[in-house]
């Protein structure tokens, strides 16, 4: 049901880029949920596709910064204005299942010491997608979903440190991603937000990795299923997406593992994203 007055139990925050068909979708399947109160923020990095067209149509609080200042940046932004008592930071490209927003708040509510909670992602045929991991290291790399190992299907998701068993019931795990992600208003302030230097990619991860270092616990709802239409918002420009993925894996690892060997890091990564960049071609000329 919509906001009232001035709280509700979840502000959805949604940071939309030229994902206008995806967000329609997402819009209804958020128009749909029931048994709490809960508000709509969506805020557009400078859409060309008719999405600010949209946002004007909808019951939503549409926030326009006039440029794409990246997703950390866009989500923190939205915070601000956020009334609700928790976050529901969620990608455009994504459908909530019936019952995902009480479930949530029904599992907050039991562990009210809970530090971020993702729901079980799955894409649109049904099938899981793997989205808890461990925090990444350096040797992960060489088979994350960036790679051009993983892009030649030479890599699965367990070797680069992805949790492929679930089970039934919440689970602990040490990493979740943005894609849905849950979190009390209060504790997402109080961390500040996203750090801003990730434009794209891995900001999910650091945060992460201060909530761990914080003690806090981080989960995922199996129970909980949020259809993830993968990449039909980010894949719509891949040199862009590979070079800020690349570029927020060095900010990363610089950021958390300082180290000398974050020169070799370095030299790795651009030679990866070089060879992305030649599979991305080859792929658009085939």
């Amino acid at each position: 049901m919509p906001a009232l007055a001035n709280n509700c139990d979840i502000s959805i925050i949604i940071v939309s880029y030229n994902s206008l068909d995806p967000l329609k979708d997402c819009l209804k399947s958020i128009a749909s949920q029931t048994g709490v109160s809960f508000e709509i923020i969506v805020i557009d990095n400078d859409s060309k596709d008719g999405t600010p067209e949209l946002l004007k149509s909808q019951n939503v609080n549409a926030l326009f910064p006039m440029r794409n200042i990246g997703f950390g940046a866009a989500a923190n932004l939205a915070s601000k204005q956020a009334i609700g008592k928790y976050l529901f930071i969620l990608n455009p490209d994504t459908i909530l299942t019936p019952g995902c927003l009480a479930s949530f708040l029904e599992f907050a509510k039991s562990h009210p010491d809970f530090g971020l909670a993702s729901a079980h992602l799955i894409y649109e045929n049904g099938n899981t997608q793997i989205s808890a991991r461990n925090l990444p290291m350096r040797r992960d790399l060489l088979f994350g979903r960036g790679s051009p190992l993983y892009r030649l299907g030479l890599a699965r998701e367990k070797d680069a440190g992805y949790l492929s068993s679930l089970g039934d019931s919440p689970l602990r795990v040490p990493a979740i991603s943005a894609t849905a992600l849950f979190v009390r208003s209060d504790l997402f302030r109080e961390f500040g937000g996203f750090d801003e230097r990730f434009f794209m990619y891995m900001e999910d991860l650091d945060l992460c990795k201060r909530v761990s270092d914080r003690d806090l616990t981080v989960w995922i709802l199996p129970q909980v299923k949020v259809v993830h239409s993968w990449r039909k918002s980010s894949g719509t420009r891949p040199y862009f997406s590979a070079w800020h993925h690349h570029l927020s894996v060095y900010k990363y690892f610089q950021k958390h593992y300082s180290s000398p060997y974050n020169i070799g890091l370095a030299v790795a990564l651009v030679i990866g994203m070089a060879l992305t960049f030649g599979l991305i071609l080859f792929r658009k000329k085939g």
